[in-house]
């Protein structure tokens, strides 16, 4: 997250789950300065219907200015992904314990966790992704 703010890149949270229980998680892992530090963040709670549509995902675009193709969504689940697919973005999985035996077809990358993965190698998958579009 730091890397992607330092290189001007906008950043948002697309939460399914109540706005008030993804604050809490928000705050205690990112800290409130870094939460504070988001372009835009969406909870189930602000659209009207839930992932796998793809509304949350689309308001975000739309709040941002980018298209759906500009953008990058990391996701854990099936149902995030289909969200992100339906969107048309780009999705990369960082799966969880109880989503790491879903099928992700249709990602772009699959990663247990985000540790090894940098800022270049995100840029990478979206800008493939921006080639075969």
């Amino acid at each position: 997250m730091d890397e992607a703010r330092e290189a001007g890149i906008k950043l948002a949270v697309c939460s399914a789950a109540t706005k008030s229980s993804v604050i809490l998680c928000l705050e205690n892992l990112l800290g409130l300065e870094r939460f504070q530090q988001l372009d835009c963040f969406l909870a189930g709670d602000d659209v009207k219907k839930k992932k796998p549509d793809p509304s949350i995902y689309l308001e975000a675009a739309k709040r941002l200015g980018k298209s759906g193709k500009n953008c990058l969504v990391v996701e854990d689940s099936v149902i995030g992904l289909q969200a992100a697919i339906g969107a048309g973005m780009a999705c990369v999985i960082s799966y969880t314990p109880s989503t790491k035996d879903q099928d992700f077809k249709g990602a772009k990358a699959i990663y247990p966790d985000l540790s090894n993965v940098h800022l270049r190698d995100l840029e990478a998958i979206l800008e493939d992704n921006l080639v075969v579009s």
